[in-house]
């Protein structure tokens, strides 16, 4: 099993380095790791602390992660393509404390998860928006209510019905897109997702209608100058974004009055972070004390949820 394990793994690594190189060639590949960044700047954050390890067997491929908007110590979470159409609670301490299933829904490649609020309540947004060849003709983002889970000694188990699922049908303007990273702006009421896989990655942004539409378009609105994004957040309030690919976290402070690609514009900070085992979820805290980040169980090593503590 641990061999199988190991093919597979180095064999995705393959055609993903593979695509790379095919794409932007060698030195232009390590050109585009070398990207600028804001200078002179005291961190805003310290380095990673360990939480917890995930040890729920059916957490093992953790794609996404946002900090619950209406539950203390709550961060949602979900499973990369393959797995059914489910989302998880987990706490600070990276135990599992409930699991939710989405009625009639499929999950083709979930990739990040987001948050937004709309009244009084708190909406959980699942975006299927994984393509790794680039020929899906649209994407989906789910968006359903969050649930009102209550952190119990056993992990509750719940469906959402199919009723209050609503499902967004989304087609780049620019064509198919593959891309892990998904946000919910609360300033301009946005939802934000950067491209995975070019050399200067696409940023596009949607309107989500609160009554039902057609296909809607992912309009593209900037480029950040990285490459290989697999998630990204915003803080609760908007004023600070969180980009990472597998080796780096960049983080913009936003200035007021300014949008989103307007903030992307200028150049990162670079924070402190620690590659992990196929690391791709990052998310703010919900009462903006750091950020947390989580990877997949691969290959035998532990998922662990790492905080780094704001300064």
């Amino acid at each position: 099993m641990f061999c199988g394990k190991l093919i597979s793994y180095f064999g995705r690594m393959w055609m993903e380095a593979r695509h790379w190189l095919t794409r932007c060639g060698g030195v232009m590949l390590a050109t585009a790791l070398l990207t600028p960044l804001a200078q002179g700047q005291q961190l805003p954050f310290a380095g990673r602390d360990p939480k917890g390890e995930i040890t729920d067997p059916y957490l093992k491929e953790v794609s996404g992660l946002v900090a619950a908007g209406a539950i203390p110590h709550g961060l949602w979470t979900h499973n990369d393509s393959g797995d059914e159409a489910r989302i998880f609670l987990i706490d600070d301490a990276a135990r599992h404390r409930a699991t939710y299933y989405l009625e009639g829904v499929t999950a083709y490649d979930w990739e990040d998860i987001g948050i937004m609020k709309r009244g009084e309540h708190h909406y959980l947004l699942v975006g299927d928006i994984g393509d790794n060849l680039a020929q899906r003709p649209t994407v989906t983002i789910q968006l359903v209510a969050e649930p009102a889970a209550i952190m119990g000694p056993e992990p509750l188990v719940d469906t959402i019905p199919r009723a209050k699922i609503r499902s967004y049908t989304l087609r780049y303007e620019d064509g198919a897109r593959d891309a892990e990273a998904m946000f919910f702006d609360p300033i301009d009421k946005l939802v934000y997702i950067i491209a995975k896989r070019e050399l200067g990655a696409g940023l596009y942004q949607v309107a989500l209608p609160e009554t039902a539409s057609d296909t809607l378009t992912l309009r593209r609105v900037g480029r950040l100058p990285y490459t290989f994004i697999t998630g990204a957040d915003i803080s609760p309030g908007g004023s600070e974004i969180l980009v990472k690919n597998l080796l780096e976290v960049y983080y913009w402070k936003r200035r007021e009055g300014e949008t989103v690609p307007e903030a992307l514009r200028r150049p990162a900070t670079r924070l402190p972070y620690q590659p992990e085992p196929q690391g791709e979820a990052i998310a703010f805290a919900g009462d903006g004390s750091g950020y947390f980040t989580l990877s997949e169980s691969l290959l035998g090593l532990k998922a662990i949820l790492y905080f780094y503590r704001r300064l």
